[in-house]
């Protein structure tokens, strides 16, 4: 494989069936302050060429399949500090199956 459609970054919990959910990271839903959720900073993609680029937010997609427990939000450039970033993270708690 020369080169990949698609990228991922995330992070996931578990726990057995009927058992609450434990919070993910610091239990923090993402807020765009990085002494809360857990974080990606200064996420990058190659291009064909290896040129690194940065998403734009318009290039991504969140998927939360729990988004009342744990979710995640890319917020692109945030400046020298964290660069491209992205939080995710959650309470957990009573999810559902």
């Amino acid at each position: 494989m020369s080169s990949a459609e698609r990228v991922g970054w995330g992070g996931r919990t578990m726990t057995h069936h009927g058992i609450p959910s434990p919070q993910m990271g610091s239990g923090y839903f993402p807020d765009q302050n990085f002494v809360h959720a857990a974080y990606f900073k200064f996420i990058s993609i190659q291009d064909q060429v290896r040129k690194d680029l940065e998403p734009d937010t318009d290039m991504t997609e969140t998927l939360a399949d729990k988004p009342n427990c744990f979710n995640a939000q890319h917020f692109g450039a945030l400046g020298r500090d964290v660069g491209n970033s992205l939080q995710f993270g959650g309470p957990g708690g009573e999810c559902g199956d």
